[in-house]
């Protein structure tokens, strides 16, 4: 049997092994730890803070001037009863409270069947026919 080589986990060893230098993994644990702390709070600020609506940028100056929005604005509908005598707001339209109440008729039409259609493919995606 061969004598075996001093190496850095038989006697011997020592030595050899204690002049090689490892690094020091304080730093890279310093680093880890931080980017942890940073990617925690990112996520903890992307969930409790409110979300805002994006603002547009203001036109360029030398671009074209741009067309104003048309915002159409949908005003709840009110109704209010009128005591005897009491007369309706200017603009304001009256409803006959003896009027027919309108009837709304909703419809639900049956889709037509469709037939099944098997597609027969390989492994690979291939049709066969």
């Amino acid at each position: 049997m061969a004598p075996r080589r001093p190496g850095p986990f038989t006697e011997g060893g020592g030595a050899a092994a204690a002049g090689r230098a490892r690094p020091d993994a304080a730093s890279g644990r310093l680093v880890l730890g931080v980017g942890g702390l940073a990617a925690a709070s990112a996520l903890v600020t992307a969930i409790v803070s409110p979300s805002t609506p994006v603002v547009p940028a203001a036109p360029v100056a030398g671009a074209a001037a741009a067309q104003p929005a048309t915002v159409t604005l949908q005003r709840p509908v009110q109704y209010i009863q009128l005591a005897p005598g009491q007369s309706p707001p200017p603009g304001a339209r009256v409803i006959d409270a003896k009027a027919p109440k309108p009837i709304t008729v909703v419809t639900t039409v049956p889709a037509p069947p469709q037939q099944t259609v098997i597609v027969r493919t390989t492994q690979s995606g291939v049709v066969l026919p």
